[in-house]
């Protein structure tokens, strides 16, 4: 099987159900992206995160 960019039809199949799939940012701001708004989620703010504390294995 193709990767998806490579094959238009399975594209337009992935745009159908997210529009927003071919995400621009590299994976690793989308991982950070994610746990940042997990965290955001509970209370609708972000608590004091130190640099160097791990959530999931990322920092």
């Amino acid at each position: 099987m193709k990767w998806a960019a490579q094959d238009p039809e399975r594209a337009a199949q992935l745009t159908a159900i997210d529009p927003d799939w071919n995400c621009p940012w590299p994976l690793d701001w989308q991982r950070h992206h994610r746990v940042l708004a997990d965290l955001a989620d509970t209370d609708g703010q972000l608590p004091g995160i130190t640099p160097g504390v791990l959530m999931d294995g990322d920092e």
